[in-house]
C-alpha cells in the first residue's frame, strides 16, 4: 500500500489509469473511499490519483495544526514525488477549499479545476454544526445515529426515502476499517473554520467548472454560485435531484458532467 512522507506525516494514495493526471481532493471527514464509485470510470481515459488528506484515512494525523494551506502543500509535495509537473484537479466540498488555494497559491501547477459542492467560505452555520458533530463523535463514538446525521445533510430527501440506501449507507460506514478519529475531525474542522478564500478567488485563472445539487443543504447552490461568478474562467452548473455528494448520489450524472468539461 503506497505511502510517501510529506512534510511531518505520511500521506496514503493510489493511482489508476494512465494519460493527463486528474488529482481528486476528498471532503471533511472523507478519504479515497469516497471516490469509489467513480473513480475506475475517470481511469479510463486519465491518470486518476485519490489519497487520504492528513487526520484522515491511511495518512497520519498532524502532530501540529492543520490548516486548508497545509494540506495544499500536502498536495503539492505529492505531486512532486509522483513527477507530476501539472494535473486537472477536483475537490468536494473541504476538498474544493484546498483546491482554491492550490490553485491561488501554485497556479502553475493547474490545468483544468473542478470544484463540487463548495464555496469560498465556510458558514458560520456549518461550523457550528461541524463542531456539533465533533461534539458527539468525542463523547459517543461512531454510532449508526451519528452517520444517520450526516446522511441528512449529504444527500437529498428523495435518496433518504430508499430506506435501503440509508441502511447500506449506515451499516457500510460503520464497519469501514479507516473511521477518522475525533481529534482528526477536530483538526479539519477547524482548518475548515479558519478558510476564507472570498477575496482571493478573482485570481484563479484556470479553467473552471462548478458543480452544485439543487437539493444541496450543506453548501447551498447559491454559495457555489456566487464562487463561480468570482472566477473569471468558470462555468455553474446546477445539477438536479442531487444534494452534496453528487459522485455517490449519482454517479453518471457526476462523471458524464466533470467529463464533458475536461474533454472540451
Amino acid at each position: 500500500m503506497p505511502k510517501v512522507k510529506i512534510n511531518d506525516i505520511s500521506i496514503y494514495y493510489e493511482v489508476y489509469g494512465a494519460g493527463e493526471p486528474l488529482l481528486f481532493i476528498a471532503g471533511l471527514g472523507s478519504d479515497i473511499s469516497s471516490w469509489s464509485g467513480v473513480v475506475g470510470e475517470f481511469a479510463k481515459n486519465y491518470q486518476a490519483i485519490i489519497f487520504d488528506n492528513r487526520n484522515c484515512g491511511r495518512s497520519d494525523a498532524a502532530k501540529k495544526e492543520c490548516t486548508i494551506s497545509l494540506m495544499t502543500q500536502d498536495i503539492i509535495g505529492l505531486l512532486d514525488y509522483l513527477k507530476i509537473n501539472k494535473t486537472h484537479v477536483l475537490g468536494h466540498s473541504m476538498g474544493g477549499y484546498i483546491v482554491q488555494d492550490m490553485a491561488v497559491s501554485y497556479p502553475g501547477r493547474i490545468d483544468k479545476l473542478v470544484l463540487e459542492s463548495t464555496a469560498a467560505v465556510s458558514s458560520q452555520r456549518n461550523n457550528l454544526l461541524f463542531n456539533d458533530f465533533y461534539e458527539q463523535l468525542k463523547n459517543e463514538g461512531h454510532t449508526p445515529n451519528w452517520f444517520k446525521k450526516w446522511a441528512d445533510w449529504l444527500f437529498s430527501a428523495q435518496l433518504l426515502k430508499d430506506s435501503a440506501f440509508l441502511e447500506r449507507f449506515i451499516e457500510e460506514s460503520m464497519k469501514y476499517p479507516y473511521l477518522q478519529s475525533a481529534l482528526g475531525l477536530k483538526m479539519q474542522i477547524e482548518a475548515i473554520a479558519a478558510f476564507d478564500l472570498q477575496s482571493k478567488t478573482g485570481a484563479i485563472k484556470a479553467d473552471t467548472l462548478v458543480i452544485a445539487g439543487r437539493n444541496d443543504l450543506l453548501i447551498t447552490p447559491y454559495e457555489s454560485k456566487s464562487l463561480a461568478d468570482n472566477i473569471k474562467k468558470s462555468t455553474f452548473k446546477l445539477l438536479d435531484e442531487v444534494a452534496h455528494c453528487i459522485h455517490i448520489e449519482n454517479p453518471k450524472l457526476f462523471t458524464d458532467t466533470v467529463l464533458d468539461f475536461l474533454n472540451n
